[in-house]
């Protein structure tokens, strides 16, 4: 039984190592003008799909962001028609359970 549990650690750091791995070369790749010119698109991205649901009517909750956003939708219609959406364009997003109507979008 030990070594089972042991065999699940292992598995867990081997999986954390490389992930750390991956994340170090990325960045290693890409220095640091690189890694600010991925981080500004990304974060410009974010912007233009908030300015969009701002104008759609929807509001974004917690005002500072990075390349994820909370909105909540306008209306249950609206709501349901977003998710209808999603699903046709493949797009994933999270469903607050919790809040009606509101979904968060990461880029």
């Amino acid at each position: 039984r030990f070594s089972a549990v042991t065999k699940a650690s292992s598995n867990i750091c081997t999986a954390q190592a490389l992930l750390a791995n991956m994340a170090a070369m990325y960045a290693v790749y890409h220095g640091a003008e690189g890694l600010r010119s991925i981080a500004e698109k990304v974060h410009f991205s974010t912007c233009i799909v908030a300015e969009g649901a701002r104008r759609a009517g929807h509001h974004i909750e917690d005002g500072a962001f990075f390349d994820t956003l909370k909105i909540k939708i306008r209306s249950e219609q609206a709501f349901q028609d977003a998710l209808v959406n999603a699903e046709i364009r493949q797009i994933n997003i999270r469903i607050y359970n919790d809040e009606p109507n509101t979904i968060g979008i990461s880029l």
